[in-house]
C-alpha cells in the first residue's frame, strides 16, 4: 500500500466496496502519461538472466564497510532494499516474507521467551518476533552497523520501532564468531542472512559445523529456522544442500516455500529441530495459536496457507530426497549435475491406453 492519494478520478461501471479503517484506494499510474524515471537497479544474482527494477526515486546509494547498499522506491513493489545488486525485501510484500520466516517456528514453539536472530538488518524479523508477548529478549546479531542505521532511518515501515523495544539487544558482530563465543541458550533461532553459498564470508553461516554450534545454543524443545534461497523444482540445488546439511545435525528438518512477488520467484525456508513435524500440525491448531498469541497482527499467514506452504509437488519432493553435497567449512559448494529426462515427441495418452 502506498502513501499517495489518487491523483485523478476514474469512472467505473461498478461500485467499489467500502474499506476498513486505515485503508484507502489508490489509482494505478497511467504509464502512457506518467513521466517514467530512467533510474533502474539490475538484479544480477542469476548467472544467466538479468532482472530490472525501475525506480521512482533513489533514497540512498553507497557502500558500507561490508556491502553496496541501494534503497529506492520502485514502481511495482514500493520502497526496496538492495544489497550487492540483489533485492533483500520490498515494502509491499516484506510482511509476507518476514511472517513466513518467523511465525512458523514461533507458533510451533510452546512458549518462545528468548530468541536469537542472526542477520535481519531491516528490523522486520525483529518486529515479527517481538509481536509475541511471551518474548522477554530478542538478540539480533548483524555485522554491518551502517546498514542498520540506514534501515532504522529509511525503512521505518519494516521495523516499526522494534529497535527501540526494551526487549531488543542488537550486537554488531560476525554471526559465526558470536555463536562460537556465546554461552546463552535460546528457544528459537532465526537465520536471516544474504543468500550466498558461493565461497564468500556468509557461507560460514550455512555449514554443518555452524549448525552444530547452533544446536548447542538451543534449549530443550528449541527450534531453528533458516531462510532457504530461491526454491522450486527448477532451482533446487542450494536449498536442497541447505536442507541436507541441516539433516546431519537435526533429526526433523522440513522445507516450506511461497512466491514472494518482489523476489520474482518462489522462496524457500527450512525449519529444523528434534521434535517439530508439520504433518502433526493442523490448520485449526495454527489458527487457534495465532488468535491466542497474535490476534489480528498477521496480514498473510493463517492455518490453511501455512499448511499449504509445507506441501510440495511430486517433482519438488523428488529433488529434496536426492543425495548430494553437504555444506562444510572450507569446502566449496559444487552442486550436483541436473537430471534430464528423455521426453518423446509423441506419446500415448493414459485415456487411450485403457
Amino acid at each position: 500500500m502506498t502513501d499517495q492519494q489518487p491523483s485523478r478520478p476514474i469512472t467505473r461501471p461498478y461500485p467499489l466496496p467500502p474499506l476498513p479503517p486505515g485503508q484507502y484506494y489508490v489509482e494505478p499510474a497511467d504509464v502512457n502519461t506518467e513521466d517514467m524515471s530512467s533510474l533502474v537497479v539490475v538484479e544480477d544474482s542469476d548467472p544467466y538472466d538479468r532482472y530490472t527494477y525501475r525506480l521512482k526515486s533513489l533514497v540512498h546509494s553507497g557502500r558500507t564497510a561490508f556491502q553496496n547498499v541501494i534503497i529506492g522506491e520502485t514502481y511495482n513493489y514500493g520502497m526496496a532494499l538492495f544489497l550487492d545488486g540483489s533485492i533483500q525485501s520490498a515494502e509491499w510484500d516484506e510482511d509476507l516474507y518476514h511472517e513466513l520466516l518467523v511465525q512458523p517456528a514461533m507458533l510451533a514453539h510452546r512458549e518462545p521467551r528468548d530468541v536469537l536472530i542472526v542477520g535481519g538488518g531491516e528490523g522486520a524479523t525483529l518486529r515479527e518476533v517481538l509481536a509475541h508477548g511471551s518474548v522477554r529478549s530478542a538478540t539480533m546479531i548483524d555485522i554491518d552497523p551502517e546498514l542498520i542505521e540506514l534501515c532504522q532511518k529509511h525503512l521505518v515501515k519494516w521495523h516499526r520501532g522494534a529497535f527501540d523495544d526494551p526487549r531488543t539487544r542488537v550486537l554488531y558482530q560476525d554471526g559465526r564468531a558470536f555463536v562460537e563465543r556465546d554461552t546463552d541458550t535460546y528457544d528459537v533461532i532465526i537465520i536471516d542472512l544474504v543468500d550466498m553459498i558461493d565461497g564468500g564470508p556468509a557461507q560460514a553461516l550455512y555449514t554443518r559445523q555452524f549448525y552444530e554450534l547452533l544446536r548447542q545454543r538451543l534449549r530443550g524443545g528449541g527450534i531453528v529456522v533458516v531462510q532457504g534461497f530461491e526454491f522450486s523444482f527448477l532451482d533446487d540445488a542450494q536449498h536442497a544442500a541447505l536442507a541436507r546439511t541441516l539433516r546431519t545435525v537435526f533429526p526433523e528438518v522440513y522445507s516450506y516455500k511461497a512466491v514472494i512477488p518482489s523476489f520474482l520467484g518462489s522462496w524457500g525456508f527450512v525449519v529444523a529441530s528434534d521434535w517439530f513435524k508439520p504433518e502433526e500440525w493442523s490448520a485449526q491448531r495454527i489458527d487457534a495459536a495465532i488468535e491466542q498469541r497474535l490476534g489480528d497482527w498477521l496480514d498473510h499467514v493463517d492455518g490453511d496457507f501455512l499448511m499449504a506452504c509445507f506441501t510440495h509437488c511430486k517433482e519438488t519432493r523428488f529433488v529434496l530426497t536426492n543425495p548430494g553435497p553437504v555444506l562444510e567449512d572450507g569446502a566449496p559448494f559444487i552442486p550436483p549435475p541436473e537430471i534430464e529426462e528423455i521426453e518423446p515427441e509423441r506419446d500415448t495418452f493414459p485415456a487411450i491406453q485403457r
